[in-house]
């Protein structure tokens, strides 16, 4: 009976050492998988945070370039402004102070090129405003209200006010200084027909600009 049971158990001895083998190779796999595992959740870790600082970094941008352009288009009506004013100043010195209407009036063609600039700012808001009892001042505003109704404004008015002072000439309210590039325009054109002009800020006001048509100077 001894004879027949050693090889039995040398038999199980090799099957649990290889079972003890088998089962070490599958930890060891197992311990290898969960390293990749890891490393894989590392790296998406840090693609995410990469993806992320890709978008601020482009948000950043898309922000600078938006600057860059109001900056420009600033920069370009002030360059238009000082052009017109130096062409008045030279035309003044050379023949002297040109008479001007009797009546303050928008001619077709600078309607038409207003109207187009004005367009680009579709959808702003004005509100305008004369002396009840100055005829002229209220002609004058109906014009520049339809020019601005038909460049695409929401239009308010035109008011009749009764002012404690005299308010003379335009005078053009903005609420933000973003609203520059408006206000810088209307005044070009006003200042390209010889009628004078003048700015304010009034951050109150909900209008994007304010216009008050005074008496004529």
């Amino acid at each position: 009976m001894m004879a027949r049971t050693c090889p039995d158990a040398s038999r199980d001895r090799l099957q649990s050492h290889d079972e003890g083998c088998r089962n070490m190779q599958d930890v060891q796999t197992l311990t290898k998988l969960a390293s990749i595992l890891q490393w894989i959740v590392i790296i998406f870790i840090f693609l995410a945070g990469a993806i992320q600082l890709t978008k601020l970094a482009v948000d950043r941008k898309i922000e600078v370039v938006r600057e860059e352009t109001t900056a420009a288009r600033m920069a370009e009506y002030d360059q238009v402004i000082h052009d017109l004013q130096e062409k008045a100043d030279q035309l003044e010195r050379s023949q002297g102070i040109a008479a001007q209407p009797l009546e303050r009036k928008l001619p077709g063609h600078v309607f038409s090129q207003a109207k187009q600039e004005l367009s680009k700012f579709r959808g702003s808001r004005v509100r305008l405003a004369c002396n009840k009892e100055d005829k002229e001042a209220l002609a004058f505003a109906e014009q520049l209200k339809g020019l601005f109704q038909a460049s695409g404004w929401a239009v308010r008015g035109v008011d009749h006010v009764v002012f404690a002072r005299p308010v003379k000439n335009v005078v053009i309210i903005l609420n933000h200084e973003k609203q520059k590039p408006k206000g810088s325009y209307v005044f070009s054109v006003l200042n390209g027909l010889s009628i004078k002009s003048i700015a304010r800020l009034n951050k109150n006001q909900p209008e994007d600009l304010g216009i008050i048509v005074g008496e004529k100077d």
